[in-house]
């Protein structure tokens, strides 16, 4: 190899190494606040051309949280009130929650719990399990509006229809 090649393959690797070295220390400053959001900001990044997202509650709100519970409208107090996730900031309307909002409830690997206030013309989280929560009604039974989401189950989500302009985002399960 002549001299000018040696030059341009020492330069190359040389090159290669500081990025190596710059993504290293990049890493190493990264905070776990960082990678802490709320599901509204994360669906409302999502890129535009995709209808399909699939998450899992640490990807979203950081490493500490680890399962969720969804809590629809309707939902009582009384039908809570057995769930810690109860006292995680729910707004009742009438002893009920409002039927244009639906809450994330978060829960550490503490304990802890905090719930995401969602408007349901953004975000419905909640829209197959009415439907759900009605089919029992009608067959007698009462059940709470809610759904728990395990630890590492992954949340699905659809885009609205073109022709359903009232909400951005639907939870498909």
């Amino acid at each position: 190899m002549n001299k000018l090649g040696q030059f341009i393959t020492t330069v190359v690797i040389g090159g290669f190494a500081v990025f190596l070295a710059a993504l290293i220390a990049l890493s190493m400053t990264h905070t776990e606040e960082d990678s802490s959001s709320t599901l509204a900001e994360t669906l409302e990044k999502y890129p535009k051309k995709l209808d399909f997202a699939a998450l899992i509650v640490p990807d979203v709100y950081g490493p500490e949280e680890v399962a969720g519970l969804i809590v629809c409208p309707g939902t009582t107090e009384e039908q809570l009130s057995d769930i810690p996730a109860a006292e995680a900031g729910i707004d009742f309307e009438d002893g009920k929650v409002a039927d244009d909002v639906n809450y994330f409830v978060t829960m550490s690997t503490e304990q802890e719990y905090s719930a995401e206030k969602l408007q349901r013309s953004n975000v419905d989280l909640c829209r197959d399990v009415l439907t759900q929560v009605e089919a029992a009604k009608a067959q007698g039974q009462d059940i709470a509006a809610v759904y728990p989401v395990q630890p590492q189950q992954p949340m699905q989500f659809l885009r609205a229809e073109k022709d359903d302009d009232s909400t951005r985002w639907h939870f498909a399960g």
